[in-house]
């Protein structure tokens, strides 16, 4: 019976130990598809981030040709300069746009990630995301709330462009000019400048962060 439990106990033990092997192998293979499948999650949130880039280059051009347009008009107004292109002031109504992608299509992946240090840095580029959107609403604000009324108001847009292919100025700048000295329309003028301004500060830093959180995530693929 000595000899039987023995080998009954050694039976028992190979099994075990076989099990423990068999789980170890799997809990291995898994950590390694999981990795596998982060990297090219990774990859994913790159190429997102290049198309965001891209987009953030396009919005920082408008807005830095409207503060062009504004700061002529202001300056006007002050009778401390002139407008140079008529045919731009139209700029003075439009606002650009700011819909990144990455942070919609992958938040939920970034909180579940492993790497400590890149679910980090990619939640901070998405908290600095987050401040380019708040001002963007308050910019975007301004214009179709405050500013698009006013020209409305004093008679401002020339409706004579919509039916002229050729013409590309969309607001009266004899009108524009009547207004100048007008404190409201300063006022406005004022703070879509601010906004303006800080719409683009935002962006120019945003795209910063994006091109080194994109030279870090690389990194992975190497």
């Amino acid at each position: 019976m000595g000899d039987y439990y023995k080998y009954a106990i050694g039976e028992i033990f190979f099994v075990v130990f076989g099990i423990l092997i068999a789980l170890s192998i799997n809990n291995w293979n898994e950590e390694r598809k999981n990795i596998l499948n982060e990297k090219n999650i990774i990859k994913n949130i790159v190429e997102d981030l290049k198309l965001d880039s891209v987009h953030i280059l396009k919005s920082l051009d408008e807005v830095r040709s409207q503060l062009k347009v504004v700061d002529e008009i202001i300056s006007m107004s002050l009778n401390k300069g002139v407008i140079k292109d008529y045919n731009s002031i139209g700029l003075l109504r439009f606002s650009s746009d700011f819909r990144p992608i990455t942070q919609k299509n992958h938040s939920l992946f970034v909180s579940n990630m492993k790497n400590e240090e890149a679910r980090e840095k990619i939640q901070n580029y998405f908290l600095e995301e987050d401040k380019v959107l708040d001002i963007f609403i308050e910019y975007v604000d301004i214009i179709h709330d405050k500013v698009r009324p006013f020209l409305s108001e004093t008679g401002m847009h020339n409706l004579e462009s919509l039916y002229d292919e050729n013409s590309t100025v969309n607001l009266k700048s004899d009108v524009l000019i009547s207004q100048l000295s007008n404190i409201k329309f300063q006022q406005l003028l004022y703070e879509r400048r601010l906004k303006s301004d800080s719409f683009e500060n935002l962006l120019s830093n945003l795209k910063i962060e994006n091109e080194r959180l994109v030279n870090y995530l690389n990194l992975f693929d190497e």
